[in-house]
């Protein structure tokens, strides 16, 4: 799934939520209300995620696999220096 997906995914359905927050509010249902604002906070919160933490698998391929490679390397030296460092104390 690609960023304009996903956009458009969770715009229709925060749209669809606000809809029936509205409707609801003029029916007098404030729990329907509440539940759909819930439900809104929560597809803005899982977009928000879904690009900070799994982009899309065409998306950043180039620097997710330099980032791959250079945290592992670093991580390898950090672990060899922590070492020395007990060994000297």
């Amino acid at each position: 799934m690609n960023t304009q997906t996903r956009l458009k995914l969770t715009l229709i359905t925060a749209a669809f939520l606000a809809l029936v927050t509205l409707l609801s509010l003029l029916a007098k249902m404030e729990t329907v209300a509440t539940a759909s604002i819930a439900g809104i906070m929560t597809i803005l919160t899982a977009y928000i995620w879904s690009q900070t933490t799994r982009p899309s698998k065409d998306e950043y391929t180039s620097v997710s696999k330099q980032q791959k490679s250079s945290k592992h390397t670093a991580g390898h030296r950090n672990h060899i220096r922590n070492i020395d460092a007990l060994d000297k104390q």
